[in-house]
């Protein structure tokens, strides 16, 4: 009965260390597509003339405040 126990054990630890892997795994890549994705905005954004960022930025921040609004009203 003592060695069927330990191998029960033994089984599910290295099945929770795969699986506690993979989950690691899946994070950093998680990590990696917010970082590349935070990259290419700002390229985006630092090839763009000065006029197009100042009006992206105010149609950004009445967008915001247009979105605030209508959560408000709900």
């Amino acid at each position: 009965m003592l060695v069927i126990s330990t191998t029960v054990v033994f089984a599910q630890s290295k099945a929770s260390k795969a699986q506690r892997k993979a989950e690691k795994k899946k994070e950093m890549e998680k990590k990696k597509a917010l970082k590349a994705e935070d990259k290419a905005r700002k390229h985006h954004m630092k090839i763009q003339t000065k006029e197009v960022r100042k009006r992206m930025k105010k149609n950004r921040k009445k967008s915001a405040r247009e979105t605030f609004r209508r959560s408000e009203s709900y």
